[in-house]
């Protein structure tokens, strides 16, 4: 491939989290010319990065603008569009990694020979190109049943098979020497461990209380061997300000005081980054930093939990959380499960590296990452034995998808599938999604032989006008059984439909053959999903 367009317009989590798919892209295509368009803001962590020859930043409110019909029409002729030569070429390849109407325009708009993601077509259609893409606006809705971390997520949106690219954030030294003078200037001891807090987040109902992160500091600071430092931007300052004033103990507060690079330079010199879900926790793990993410509220670890080995986090597991942002509390009894003890017994551990982990603590469970044998992350439970039933939900959910998405099969995961076998929830799972997909199949089966017969009639000698519109009325018909049966498929039944609606515009004849087609295709991954069910009933088998 000469040219590849990548599109990231989503927050700085996001585009930190795109690092290693960029760092693969380049070190695969290493004479290939790679624009990545991203959100003006952001941008500043890719200072000294050289995974893309062109960076084009947009603002929010510009890429909102092309979900109006006038906006679309008039691209690329409207600015800042017009600015750039780069929206105006073909490319080999489009891959879209954002999730808003905006940048599915673009990538229906610029040209290529092939295109990845979202896409706009017609008014009020949502078409996801690529099975990787209809799985990551699938499991939005699916949240138990996934344990992909976004970073191979994307890999797969762009046609990448998962391959560990742990650190991809890249730190000059000259940065490096800075940030170690900064810290010694405001008091840092270079014979005590550096442990940062990220105190808020984009939403403040995904973020830990002042007054769990001041006890828990104070006990750092009381043990003698951690200096505390507080990060954040300039929104942030009085939250830190106030949280100083709160723990009572010297501490060195960087909120506000950093760009960008900045503050991945100060974070790599951390021994540890204690913080909510929020893009921080992200540039401290791609920079190379040892992570420990506070999860709770809508925060799910195995969405968003940073890339790479030996991080940690404590996820609150109750029966109502994690939420959807749409069905929260307003009075979150889940934060209640996160102590300030859990924190810094947690962190102890991680710092300490091998010693006993930490003891249980009801209705909290704590995951550390690993890369596996087919290149994928994981989070894995510290205490397998312990696995909660939100675990065991989402591990059918990865072993059911990495089967039938190609991965090779992990003898870690084949491990825990053994310790889940046979236990009440996983079997009352695994048999509930069976069921689903065996209802699911008649529809498209019956579509499959309604799409043959109506592709046969238009092919006959003298097609018959009266029996193609009745054929055409049966399948129409389909609709209402596929909408009601895809919802006891779960994660399975969303994929299946958003693969419905991945169709060009077409009229009979022609679609005729590509009905066929598709209802052929949806039988076809229906019968993977069950072939692979089947499998999970059945002992572990040797790798």
């Amino acid at each position: 491939m000469n040219n590849i367009l990548l599109l990231q317009l989503n927050r700085l989590g996001d585009l930190v989290q795109t690092l290693p798919l960029l760092r693969r892209m380049r070190r695969e295509n290493p004479s290939a010319r790679i624009v990545l368009v991203a959100q003006e803001g952001f941008s500043g962590v890719l200072d000294g990065c050289d995974y893309f020859d062109k960076l084009i930043t947009l603002s929010l409110s510009q890429l909102e603008a092309l979900g109006t019909p006038e906006h679309r029409a008039a691209f690329p002729d409207l600015a800042p569009y017009d600015g750039h030569l780069e929206f105006r070429q073909a490319y080999d390849l489009i891959v879209n990694l954002t999730n808003d109407l905006g940048s599915a325009v673009l990538c229906e708009k610029i040209r290529a020979e092939r295109k990845l993601g979202r896409i706009h077509t017609y008014e009020g259609e949502l078409r996801l190109l690529g099975p990787w893409a209809k799985y990551m606006f699938s499991m939005v809705s699916h949240r138990m049943e996934n344990q992909f971390n976004i970073v191979d997520i994307q890999m797969g949106i762009a046609g990448l098979a998962p391959r560990p690219e742990p650190g991809s954030l890249r730190v000059t030294e000259a940065r490096k020497r800075e940030a170690l003078e900064t810290l010694a200037a405001a008091g840092r001891r270079p014979d005590r461990k550096l442990i940062a807090l990220q105190t808020a987040a984009s939403e403040l109902h995904r973020a830990w209380s002042l007054e769990n992160f001041a006890a828990a500091a104070r006990a750092m600071l009381a043990d003698g061997y951690a200096d505390i430092l507080l990060v954040g931007d300039a929104r942030e300052r009085e939250r830190t300000e106030k949280l100083a004033a709160m723990i009572g103990m010297p501490v060195i507060n960087a909120a506000g005081k950093t760009s960008l690079p900045q503050l991945a330079a100060l974070l790599q010199s951390c021994d540890l980054l204690v913080s909510n879900d929020t893009g921080t926790i992200h540039v401290a793990a791609a920079a190379g930093t040892p992570t420990l993410g506070l999860y709770f509220s809508t925060a799910y670890y195995s969405e968003t939990a940073p890339y790479g080995d030996n991080h940690a986090v404590l996820q609150v597991e109750i029966p109502c959380a994690p939420c959807l942002t749409s069905s929260r509390c307003a009075v979150q009894t889940c934060r209640e499960f996160l102590t300030p003890a859990a924190v810094v017994e947690t962190a102890a551990w991680m710092l300490a590296d091998g010693s006993e982990p930490p003891s249980a603590r009801p209705n909290l469970s704590l995951y550390r990452s690993r890369f596996l044998d087919n290149g994928s992350l994981a989070y894995l439970p510290v205490r397998r034995e312990q696995a909660s039933g939100h675990f065991l939900t989402g591990l059918l959910g990865r072993l059911l998808w990495e089967e039938t998405l190609g991965l090779e099969r992990d003898r870690a995961l084949e491990s825990c599938w053994e310790s889940a076998r046979g236990s009440e929830l996983w079997e009352r799972n695994r048999d509930g999604l069976a069921a689903g997909l065996a209802r699911l199949g008649r529809p498209f089966r019956e579509g499959l032989a309604l799409a043959e017969n109506l592709r046969a009639e238009f092919e006959a000698e003298s097609p018959r006008r009266e029996r193609i519109i009745r054929l055409h009325e049966s399948l129409a018909r389909l609709g209402k059984p596929m909408a009601e049966e895809s919802r006891d498929a779960g994660l399975c039944g969303s994929f299946l439909k958003f693969e419905m609606m991945d169709m060009e515009f077409a009229t009979y004849p022609a679609l005729a053959d590509i009905l066929e087609k598709k209802y052929r295709k949806l039988s076809d991954w229906v019968g993977r999903f069950q072939a692979t069910l089947a499998r999970l009933a059945l002992p572990v088998s040797p790798l």
